[in-house]
């Protein structure tokens, strides 16, 4: 494999490190001389550059990628496709850690940190469907965290065009990981954007029980659970998971395409919910009980190793590889057992032989000669055989590794100079033991001991203790100092996030408060800005609302929208949904509130309304409007974003969201001129204002 270490790739980008390696390519870090900035270059390997189906592959990620532009989207920023010139795509360098690997550490995350991670990969998906690119592989290790809690979805080498039958034939039966892979992948058919929702819910399920939903000793018995079996409910691992959570996944996880989330947009919106209400209640959980129209194929893993063919090991264990479309098993064959309900197998072991990112390449359905009519399972050729030894790390992620690495001389050495953070000395980690030096032989900060000892083999990842002189009385500080970053009026769960990729630990307390929404954040300390050590903990004054937390409804019936929005605040409340009836009421007007008059309600309660439409023959038509009168626009303050309403209609659907948090998304009238939301942020957000489905203001404005 050519080295491109040192050398200038298209005259402009100076490679100079590896940061990681995958089965078909190297990715570099490397400095664009023209535009001043580092950027990551991922360059095919030499092996494939003759292979036109791996080029097709490579350069399909190019033409994906740079249809797309969202923040939850790994950047593509130039693509070298040309003869006599080494393949590479170059990226926006993503410094940070897989989904993966961060999974590893944590072994499983809380559902409030789940949904902040999920929300993200759903934009992402929903960006890109919108570009009719379906992505095919979604797993932790395409998923990257970067250190402000930013998720990146990355690796669109299988990626699929919807609207491009050309574009397809290079793709349209590859699949991803087989713990990710839709059953609709697995066998062979065509997918659809549904496919990328399917393999959501499986890292959903991942992220919030530390386990896979489906594990086996084989990559058969693996993709057959895909096919054949209904998981436990994530909150059958861990209690504390909401109800709703659980139904999120098990919708997103539906064998039937057909009975999932038709859209990444509408399962962002259910998390959304789920985000401002632990108790919603979604009513899906009977979806997951029916099977796909097209009956599942029956596992038998003797027949299966029995057909299993020769192949050769791949390089990389995260390889996607590619399937047939699997035949359809005749009614009057061997039909699953009793019962159309897929059955849970149990959920892996940590010792499972067969590793949880192993790839899937083949299924096929074959008859059993002299079985009378017994049907042998479709062989599946698993891919990877040589990874599963060797455990190949992941194109940017790394997975686990017994390669022997010989330990280096540290003594002498300073340990912030010249060991933190030194690429050369990333096969280890290191533990920090400081001891007072009056030798006088090493200066402040140096290591005055190692352990393990120079020229001792040891797998890599090892610890290190590295004991460090201290000539000023335990005075040094070689830890790392980071600022408290911005999480004043964020959610708790949020400015946890913000804090755990600082290296940062939260500890909440909570207070009342007539400003700031229950559950967001007041304030913190040490304040924002502040740089504290690395592992410090931050103090979160949390609100818990209004002191008074009973508030009670007022008659809302015969107020406008307008009126009625506003004597609902005034009473601690907030205006929920907003629906129109006709009615023999005057037009515009309350005729009914989803809480009755005087019920006792918390703080910030939502009361919908519905407002009185004139029948349709007592419509009267409204004079011509001068031109320009349909032209609305927005004015953002710290505290509020007021629309100014077109005035050549009676209604429009207004919509508010930051940072694609949706605050406000009703109908209102015109008559009023303007309608306004209150907003408690800081720091600098994107605002995104709509009217009637047009986009009045898409901007990023700074709270203060």
């Amino acid at each position: 494999m050519e080295n491109f270490i040192g050398q200038t790739l298209g005259g402009r980008y100076e490679v100079r490190e590896v940061i990681g390696t995958g089965g078909m390519a190297v990715v570099y870090k490397a400095y664009c001389t023209v535009l001043n900035r580092y950027v990551a270059i991922k360059v095919l390997k030499e092996e494939y550059v003759q292979d036109e189906e791996f080029r097709k592959r490579f350069y399909n990620e190019a033409q994906a990628v740079a249809k797309l532009s969202q923040n939850n989207i790994v950047s593509i920023y130039d693509v070298c496709h040309e003869e006599n010139s080494p393949e590479y795509i170059v990226m926006e360098l993503c410094e940070g850690v897989t989904l993966k690997d961060y999974l590893r550490k944590k072994h499983h995350l809380t559902w409030q940190e789940t949904l902040y991670f999920a929300q993200q990969v759903a934009r992402a998906l929903d960006h890109a469907h919108s570009r009719g690119i379906i992505h095919q592989d979604i797993k932790p290790q395409n998923i990257m965290l970067l250190r402000d809690g930013t998720a990146k979805v990355m690796d669109f080498g299988i990626a699929s065009f919807a609207n491009s039958q050309e574009t397809r034939k290079v793709s349209s039966e590859a699949i991803g990981s087989v713990h990710y892979i839709s059953p609709e992948q697995a066998k062979g058919i065509t997918a659809d954007f549904r496919t990328d929702l399917y393999s959501l819910g499986v890292v959903m399920y991942e992220m919030l029980t530390g386990t896979l939903p489906f594990r086996g000793e084989t990559a058969v018995a693996v993709v057959m659970q895909h096919l054949n079996t209904v998981p436990p409910v994530p909150s059958s691992i861990v209690p504390e998971i909401p109800q709703a959570m659980d139904e999120i996944v098990m919708h997103a996880m539906c064998a039937n395409a057909s009975q999932r989330y038709s859209s990444a947009l509408d399962m962002f919106r259910d998390m959304e919910r789920l985000r401002t209400n632990p108790n919603l209640q979604l009513h899906y959980s009977t979806h997951n009980n029916d099977l796909d129209a097209t009956r599942a194929i029956q596992y038998d893993a003797e027949d299966a190793t029995q057909y299993m063919p020769r192949v050769e090991a791949a390089d990389d264990e995260d390889a996607t590889q590619y399937v047939p479309r699997t035949e359809a098993v005749s009614p009057t064959e061997k039909q699953p057992a009793s019962g159309s309900n897929r059955v849970y197998k149990p959920a892996y072991d940590e010792d499972d032989e067969y590793e949880q990112d192993q790839p899937v390449k083949r299924v096929r359905t074959k008859k059993k000669k002299g079985g009378g009519g017994k049907i042998v399972v479709g062989v599946i050729i698993v891919a990877l055989l040589a990874a599963i030894a060797y455990m190949a790390s992941g194109l940017l992620g790394s997975g686990d590794s017994d390669a022997i690495v010989v330990v280096p001389n540290f003594v002498g050495k300073n340990y912030v100079e010249e060991i933190q953070n030194n690429s050369d000395y990333e096969d280890f980690t290191f533990k920090i033991v400081e001891q007072e030096d009056t030798s006088g032989e090493y200066e402040d900060g140096e290591v005055i001991e190692q352990d393990p000892e120079e020229g001792t083999e040891v797998k890599e990842g090892t610890k290190i203790t590295l004991t460090i002189a201290d000539v000023n009385d335990g005075d040094t500080d070689v830890s790392t100092m980071v600022p408290v970053p911005s999480i004043i009026g964020k959610s708790y769960e949020d400015a946890q996030s913000a804090l755990r990729a600082a290296g940062l630990t939260a500890k909440r307390t909570e207070q009342s408060s007539e400003t700031i929404a229950e559950g967001y954040v007041i304030s913190c300390n040490p304040d924002v800005g502040t740089e504290i050590e690395t592992g410090s903990t931050v103090t979160v004054v949390v609100s818990t609302g209004s002191a008074n937390t009973n508030k009670s409804v007022p008659n809302l019936t015969g107020m406008t929208q307008e009126q009625a929005k506003s004597a609902l605040e005034k009473a601690g409340l907030t205006l929920g949904s907003v629906e129109e009836e006709e009615s023999s009421s005057t037009a515009g007007t309350v005729i009914r509130q989803t809480v009755p008059y005087g019920t006792e309600v918390a703080a910030g309660t939502a009361v919908g309304i519905t407002i009185a439409k004139a029948a349709e023959e007592q419509t009267t038509t409204e004079p011509e409007q001068p031109e320009g009168s349909g032209t609305a626009s927005v004015d953002v303050t710290s505290s509020l974003i007021t629309i100014h309403l077109p005035t050549d209609r009676d209604t429009c659907r207004v919509t508010v969201s930051v940072d694609g948090s949706t605050l406000r998304n009703d109908t209102v009238r015109t008559n009023n001129g303007t309608t306004t939301c209150r907003v408690a942020y800081s720091g600098t957000h994107r605002v995104v204002v709509t009217v009637d489905g047009e986009s009045i203001y898409d901007k990023d404005f700074d709270f203060g």
